[in-house]
């Protein structure tokens, strides 16, 4: 195996001849989107993950995973001493898509673990993260695991990887994930567990190690009008006109790196006149019994259409 891939298995167990592959084909959807959404998460600057699905063999599939470079100076370090493969295990044991000789407890052993939603989460010291369940047995975990934890985007798409195919599939007994021809990395998802994850699709409140209660919600095609940029490919604090009233602007960090890219290079404008369709995540926080503003991110933008050409005045 190339030093820069991962071999990634997704093994469906049961009578799998009779798996509806189009059925199938929102779970794999989702499980790159997890794969590429946490590694947005914990390495916000950092480079992307390529993911691409071809059928292994009956009922398995192989999901490529590539770190590919954002410049060509970055691949020229890559040819020197690539540590691709390394970060992208890391990753998948973080998410806890497989298991590792380092003994990390991953999002989806921590679901399976609470068994529910946590009674507290406390920040014993930086780097590290104490869950309480409700019968209060406490396990403690890596600062990466509790920020993949706290977004429900991430523990929706958990559910949708392994939840979601053996209540849509009857024939489906429980779903395995692995790293090809390596022993040790296997994680297997049985059917009893299936009503732990899907109570995680649920969007509702978060409790963080400071006692506030946070609560994401995400949007698919939101219509914004830009109304103030970056002069760089910054992510942070640009912000958008939802409407034209006095409360219609809102502040938003782009999660999109290949919009960013696109914008530095010059393929868009981003004035007010232009419309961009985008999915929208909004955060609320409350800190005991007041709510505080919002916070906005911008998952992806799906479309851009561009403004009116203004017109030059005469003899400019």
């Amino acid at each position: 195996m190339p030093e820069n891939h991962v071999n990634f298995v997704y093994k469906l167990d049961g009578d799998v001849q009779e798996v509806d592959v189009f059925r199938l084909a929102p779970t794999l959807l989702a499980l790159g989107e997890l794969i590429q959404e946490s590694n947005q998460e914990v390495n916000p600057t950092g480079r992307q993950i390529g993911v691409n699905v071809k059928p292994f063999r009956e009922g398995s599939f192989i999901v490529d995973l590539t770190i590919f470079p954002q410049t060509n100076l970055q691949q020229v370090l890559d040819l020197l001493g690539s540590q691709s493969a390394g970060q992208v295990k890391l990753l998948l044991e973080w998410i806890g898509l497989i298991t590792g000789s380092g003994g990390i407890v991953g999002v989806v052993q921590l679901i399976k673990w609470l068994k529910g939603r946590p009674k507290a989460v406390d920040e014993i010291k930086p780097g590290e993260f104490r869950y309480t369940a409700g019968d209060d047995r406490s396990i403690t975990v890596d600062v990466h695991v509790h920020q993949l934890f706290s977004s429900s985007r991430i523990t929706n798409n958990i559910y949708k990887v392994y939840g979601a195919p053996m209540e849509d599939q009857s024939s489906v007994t429980d779903i395995r994930t692995y790293v090809e021809g390596e022993s040790g990395t296997e994680v297997v998802f049985e059917r009893s567990e299936v009503p732990i994850v899907r109570e995680f699709m649920d969007p509702s409140a978060t409790l963080t190690s400071s006692g506030e209660i946070v609560k994401e919600h995400v949007q698919e095609g939101v219509f914004l009008n830009p109304k103030r940029g970056s002069f760089e490919n910054d992510p942070r604090d640009w912000s958008f006109y939802r409407g034209r009233g006095r409360n219609d602007v809102i502040t938003a960090t782009i999660k999109d790196k290949a919009f960013l890219q696109d914008y530095e290079d010059g393929k868009y404008r981003l004035l007010s006149s232009e419309l961009l369709t985008v999915t929208l995540l909004e955060r609320q926080t409350v800190e005991g019994t007041i709510v505080k503003k919002p916070v906005y991110e911008i998952l992806r933008v799906t479309n851009y259409i561009k403004g009116p050409e203004q017109k030059m005045l005469p003899g400019v």
